[in-house]
């Protein structure tokens, strides 16, 4: 009788090899795009609560025939060492974008005077200022919503004119809102950003100054006033602007550099979304050392951050825009 014999054959050392290679080549392929699908999850998601947040804003407007802002502004998780002592970021816990939707009062002013930071609200016009706030509160009932951490919210800066460290002007360029891990000696984060906000109209239409008030309000002081919405987050009657250091007082009020900053806001027509803990990862020690200026005198070290951070969100973010005459927010596809 014929006997049958098998003959096995075990793999060869190559071929191991090259199974094994292939499996490395799957595995980073695979971890790479479970990344990325996670980054793109996390943008969305952000994305997609930016668009609630100015569609009900929106709505609020037209119900209310009511002028109506969404804000974009910093929020930190703080913590008290004593029951006295003073009110301290945790540092521990993530920075996240917080989005308000505050409505106009219809009070107008200026600032009075102030201490440690905190300015007077003069219900009035015609003070001898150069600054015209028009008040907004925190819409009633309406919560704030968070975005996740690292996404942060940016607007096309058109409230800045060309100045003598920015003679080009600004109007190209993304400001957005600061990062505060870190701070220095006499508590200020050292970075600056700004408080973008969008602006519908009673109509529900998207607005960039109110329409109804005169750039020269100020008879003794022509030509020279600024018309900004001013949002009262803890509804106190003043204005909470801090302790930036410069030459002037003009700067500080349109920076948000510190907790619980109540900055003149910055009206825009564009928003665009992005990770700025990744932008922050990409940056060399050169640059955020630049970053960290805090003196007026320091602006173009600034501008830096503002220009490098433009770069950046030209290329990695969803972008908002806005329908001109009705005021719907719109994604902008990639």
């Amino acid at each position: 009788m014929n006997r049958t014999h098998s003959i096995l054959r075990a793999f060869t050392l190559v071929e191991l090899l090259a199974v094994m290679g292939i499996i490395a080549i799957l595995g980073v392929v695979i971890t790479t795009s479970a990344q990325r699908i996670s980054k793109d999850a996390k943008l969305a998601g952000a994305t997609n609560q930016v668009l609630a947040a100015l569609g009900e804003a929106r709505a609020i407007a037209i119900r209310d025939r009511a002028t109506v802002l969404v804000a974009f502004t910093v929020r930190r998780t703080t913590y008290r060492q004593t029951t006295s002592g003073p009110e301290l970021i945790d540092l521990s816990k993530p920075q996240q974008t917080e989005v308000v939707i505050a409505k106009a009062t219809g009070r107008l002013g200026f600032l009075g005077t102030g201490t440690n930071g905190s300015y007077a609200f003069l219900s009035q016009v015609g003070a001898n200022s150069d600054r015209l706030l028009e008040e907004f509160h925190p819409a009633a009932g309406v919560p704030s919503r968070l975005l996740p951490a690292g996404m942060k919210v940016a607007g096309s800066a058109m409230d800045f004119p060309p100045t003598t460290y920015s003679p080009q002007g600004h109007d190209h360029y993304w400001y957005s809102q600061p990062e505060m891990k870190k701070r220095d000696s006499i508590g200020l984060t050292l970075e600056r950003g700004q408080l973008v906000v969008i602006r519908f109209g009673p109509d529900g239409s998207l607005e960039t100054r109110n329409p109804s008030i005169t750039a020269d309000v100020d008879p003794t002081d022509p030509g020279n006033s600024s018309v900004n919405p001013w949002i009262d987050f803890n509804r106190n009657g003043a204005v909470e602007i801090g302790t930036t250091p410069t030459t002037t007082n003009d700067t500080k009020f349109f920076t948000l550099d510190e907790f619980r900053d109540e900055p003149l806001g910055n009206h825009t027509m564009f928003l665009a979304l992005f990770d700025d803990d990744n932008f922050h990862a990409q940056a060399t020690a050169t640059q955020v050392t630049n970053w960290g200026a805090t003196s007026q005198s320091a602006f173009p070290s600034i501008n830096e951050l503002i220009k490098d951070r433009t770069a950046y969100i030209n290329q990695f973010s969803d972008r908002i825009q806005f329908n001109r005459f009705t005021g719907v927010a719109e994604l902008v596809p990639r």
